[in-house]
């Protein structure tokens, strides 16, 4: 009969020799790849070579780097730890760069007053809020040097140029 020959190609027979079971529907492992009838998918009842991790839905955050670390089913939290101080921690790396200058609070954001040009966090970005006291920019005389002074001086004096346009 020609349709039974054609339902031995529907099917998967399971990896397990013993068992040798058509399965329609067969289950794939996520370890090893193979496909095993209902009775051998789970990794234990194959004998799985290459078992997945499975996680455990508990985390551990690392106190040094803030990074989560997932804990596997059958590991303790301290492990986990140790494994990952063993491998190289990384730096907690630092967003924020700006300090206040008011207090000493770090910001991500720079926050520069207008009127005294201090940075600031934002709880004290306003001037009521850290009892701005304006820079006082000393007269343009004292910042220029006498060399250029002196320059400026004869350009004052001196006559315009007229030019042919």
């Amino acid at each position: 009969m020609q349709v039974d020959r054609d339902l031995d190609k529907v099917g998967v027979h399971c990896a397990i020799k013993d068992c040798n079971l058509l399965d329609f529907l067969p289950n794939i492992c996520q370890g090893c790849q193979g496909q095993f009838c209902l009775e051998h998918k789970d990794e234990k009842e194959h004998k799985c070579p290459t078992p997945v991790v499975k996680i455990g839905g508990t985390t551990v955050t690392c106190d040094k780097c803030e990074s989560i670390l997932p804990v596997p089913v059958n590991c303790f939290e301290k492990d986990i730890l140790l494994i990952h101080l063993k491998k190289g921690c990384p730096k907690k790396t630092t967003v924020n760069q700006h300090k206040c200058s008011f207090c000493p609070k770090m910001e991500s954001i720079k926050i520069v007053c207008p009127n005294c040009k201090n940075n600031f966090c934002i709880k004290h970005r306003f001037e009521r809020d850290h009892k701005c006291k304006p820079r006082v920019n000393p007269p343009l005389q004292q910042t220029i040097s006498p060399h250029l002074q002196n320059l400026l001086s004869q350009l004052r004096n001196s006559k315009p140029v007229k030019t042919n346009s």
